[in-house]
């Protein structure tokens, strides 16, 4: 067992005492799509009827007008009770690879005193998922999508700072060839997400 010198610091802390490591009771929770909880906001502009997942967009599709919208992607907002310190996504891209984005508001304890919040966000993401549901041109071509190598589920995984609330974004490829049908359908279909939370903080 290791032990520790009771007047030990580390250096450029002198203030900060020795501390206990502190054992997680972690619980987790499982989410489905359509995501209709009530701890669950699903905040997007497509208002869709798709089976396979929730269609999150990464931008909002431009009028033609001006060149964006302005408007930020789509998300699922979630909110737990006990601070989150685990999230898992499951889905897949509509064109791969596809990307996870996750945004965290931490509990207050997570910043240290005289800490500038502005220096580091509580943000992550995950690129380079594989694994596609068939878009409706690919359908339409007949056939087995099983054939298809990167027809498939993706999961990320993320290991977050004590929070309160996350919010869930994603993000499929852009193919931009010439006769693409659907260049703007850069879309990721989530299909789980799962929030594992400590009681103990």
């Amino acid at each position: 067992m290791a032990t520790e010198a009771a007047d030990k610091r580390i250096t450029g802390y002198p203030n900060d005492p020795p501390r206990e490591r502190k054992a997680l009771n972690l619980t987790t929770y499982e989410y489905e799509f359509p995501f209709n909880y009530p701890n669950v906001l699903v905040d997007r502009v497509w208002v869709g009827g798709e089976r396979h997942g929730i269609e999150l967009f990464p931008i909002k599709t431009t009028d033609g007008s001006t060149a964006t919208t302005q408007t930020p992607s789509d998300w699922i907002v979630i909110e737990e009770d006990h601070p989150m310190v685990q999230i898992a996504v499951i889905g897949s891209a509509c064109t791969p690879p596809g990307s996870i984005l996750v945004e965290c508001d931490t509990i207050d304890s997570f910043r240290h005193d005289g800490e500038n919040e502005r220096a580091v966000s509580a943000r992550f993401r995950v690129d380079n998922l594989w694994g596609m549901h068939l878009r409706a041109d690919l359908l339409r071509q007949g056939g087995s999508y099983h054939a298809l190598p990167v027809a498939g589920m993706s999961c990320a995984v993320f290991e977050i700072p004590p929070s309160h609330r996350v919010r869930v974004a994603g993000m499929g490829a852009i193919p931009a060839w010439s006769e693409d049908g659907y260049p703007d359908d850069v879309h990721y279909s989530v299909r789980y997400i799962r929030t594992t939370v400590a009681e103990d903080y």
